[in-house]
């Protein structure tokens, strides 16, 4: 068995979306000045790096990350979809629908664009990302197995395009105006960069904070 991890590392190096703040971290004790052991604080949106968007993102009455079952955090039937777009470019129910087959077997769908690889060009990767169509979310919704969706994007809205079809994705996977708890949660700024094929199981494990709709997410597949 093999395991890799699928989310990067949280740093102040890390890019972010649109204005969203950089991450920081400074310390409050360190050997290199004398104490005997380091402790630090760091301050981030809780929607910075590799992160989880909870229901409660977009939806007030749905879920924050820590009330949802340790279940809802594993994927046993993964799909990856390679669908390249660049700059500013949207993803549409047209755009997904030849995978319907994929889609109605699988409980976590990740759409890998290429895009991760302008990572290492902070303003380009966090203003010009693509993002998905209001018909997309809607269209994942008809699928009753789907937990999860992931991307190699720093979020599901293009920077360029928020309104109305990043917010109106968002909407519609995450639950607005439904009648039950049904929701897809979002893993944004995945590390998608290796041989993806043969996954067998992936965990998506958010720190779980009560009060917040979302947050950071360790990801780990296992081959």
């Amino acid at each position: 068995m093999k395991r890799i991890y699928l989310s990067y590392p949280l740093g102040v190096e890390t890019p972010r979306f649109a204005e969203n703040p950089p991450v920081s971290m400074w310390p409050q004790f360190s050997t290199d000045r004398g104490d005997v052991f380091n402790q630090s604080f760091y301050m981030a949106i809780n929607h910075s790096g590799t992160h989880m968007d909870g229901a409660n993102h977009f939806n007030p009455a749905g879920k924050q990350l820590w009330e949802n079952e340790v279940d809802t955090f594993v994927y046993e039937k993964v799909v990856v979809l390679d669908i390249e777009k660049g700059d500013d470019e949207l993803i549409s129910k047209n755009d997904l629908q030849p995978y319907e087959k994929e889609l109605s077997s699988c409980d976590l769908v990740i759409v890998r664009t290429g895009f991760y690889k302008v990572r290492d060009d902070a303003y380009r990767y966090g203003q010009h990302n693509p993002g998905f169509t209001k018909d997309a979310g809607d269209y994942l919704m008809t699928f009753p197995n789907i937990k999860a969706i992931g991307m190699d994007i720093p979020s599901a809205a293009s920077a360029q395009n928020v309104h109305p079809h990043g917010v109106e994705f968002h909407q519609a996977v995450l639950g607005l105006g439904r009648s039950d708890d049904r929701a897809i949660l979002i893993i944004e700024d995945m590390k998608l960069d290796g041989d993806l094929s043969g996954i067998s199981k992936v965990y998506a494990l958010p720190l779980l904070i009560q009060g917040l709709d979302s947050g950071p997410c360790t990801i780990l597949a296992e081959f």
